[in-house]
């Protein structure tokens, strides 16, 4: 597919708690936002992909309480029940096949309305995960366990989370509060979560939405359109089970960046910069080796090593921890990449952000996961 398809606008609105609107007026503000950013009229939309869960909305078939809101109205609509890095593969997919040339990715949840436990929890086997109160939070301490018997410490973990919580203070999409200026011993010193996980060391999820515009190479030129082109990606599961499969790695997203890597001709070393989707601070280092960022070498050594150097930046952004909302969140970084390589990422840009490496996770104990690479128009 190399550049076949490219981003040409997006928008985010991400809160902690949005009391002022309900699901349908954020979605519709962020796609108003989008289109406005992408200098489209809905009119100029062929089909709408939305992302997000019956589970969480407490509702049958929610998407379609969306349609007028998402734009959608009397157009080519579906629906991926999962985060919006897998709809947007879904519309790269869908612009592919010739029959459409724009697409709009639309993912949103109001998740402080359940709780992240009650609605991870439900992921859970009902007979034997359930009744042991297995949930987001405990399976991923027990992943964090697992990845500390290769050598990792929790003050490596606290090191990202205070990395990603000092880079989101500046960043205006992050959510409000959730980034701020905190040391290594501010994050083990925060309440126990699930051990080793704290309370600083982990996501918290919000509410918002988060929507992309994609379009294919021959539309963007032809309408004199700037973006940044979707240069390869790929995408794989694991076992259901997070017990059935070695915790102390993440298998599903080192294939999903193999895939990723044929489609793009590129490799990890080449890229300029990495968003990445760690709920908790651990999962950011155990993909640094899941998806090669570090060569050789173990994640929490490469990350001891290179905290101050000029190794590739990752989570420029705050990453996951700083904009949290199930079923965008993995939208957000590919948003968060493209305004980067735009050069439209503000108080967090980089000074070269010409080539991005970009994932997201779904799943107990990161399941299953899918990356992508974007680049600039060259």
């Amino acid at each position: 597919m190399n550049g076949a398809v490219g981003i040409v606008g997006g928008a985010s609105l991400i809160e902690g708690a949005n009391i002022e609107l309900s699901v349908e007026e954020t979605v519709f503000l962020t796609v108003r936002n989008a289109l406005e950013s992408s200098g489209l009229s809905r009119d100029q939309i062929d089909t709408v992909v939305q992302c997000a869960d019956d589970v969480l909305d407490g509702i049958s078939i929610n998407h379609v309480y969306q349609v007028e809101a998402a734009g959608s109205y009397l157009k080519d609509e579906s629906k991926v029940e999962r985060d919006g890095a897998w709809g947007a593969m879904y519309a790269v997919a869908k612009l592919l096949t010739g029959k459409f040339q724009t697409a709009m990715v639309v993912a949103y949840s109001k998740a402080s309305q359940v709780g992240y436990s009650a609605f991870s929890g439900m992921i859970a086997d009902p007979f034997f995960l359930r009744p042991v109160g297995a949930d987001g939070d405990s399976m991923a301490g027990l992943q964090a366990q697992y990845y500390m018997q290769t050598g990792a410490t929790e003050k490596d973990f606290a090191a990202v989370a205070a990395k990603n919580r000092r880079q989101g203070l500046s960043n205006p999409r992050a959510m409000v509060g959730e980034g701020m200026d905190v040391s290594e011993d501010d994050i083990l010193n925060s309440n126990p979560v699930a051990e080793p996980i704290r309370e600083l060391s982990t996501a918290h999820a919000g509410d918002g939405c988060v929507v992309l515009i994609l379009a294919t190479r021959d539309y963007i030129q032809s309408h004199g359109l700037q973006a940044s082109y979707i240069r390869g990606l790929g995408f794989a599961s694991d076992a259901y089970y997070p017990t059935f499969r070695k915790l102390s790695e993440i298998a599903s997203a080192r294939v999903a960046l193999e895939k990723a890597i044929i489609h793009a001709g590129v490799q990890p070393s080449d890229v300029d910069f990495a968003e990445v989707q760690e709920i908790y601070a651990h999962q950011e280092i155990m993909l640094y080796e899941s998806l090669s960022l570090c060569g050789d070498s173990r994640g929490w050594d490469w990350s001891r090593k290179n905290r101050e150097s000029d190794a590739i930046s990752v989570n420029p952004s705050g990453g996951t921890l700083c904009s949290h909302v199930p079923y965008a969140t993995g939208l957000m970084r590919i948003y968060e990449a493209h305004l980067q390589i735009m050069e439209e990422a503000g108080p967090v840009q980089l000074k070269n952000a010409d080539l991005a490496l970009v994932h997201a996770q779904a799943g107990l104990a990161m399941q299953s996961n899918i990356v992508y690479f974007l680049e600039g128009d060259r």
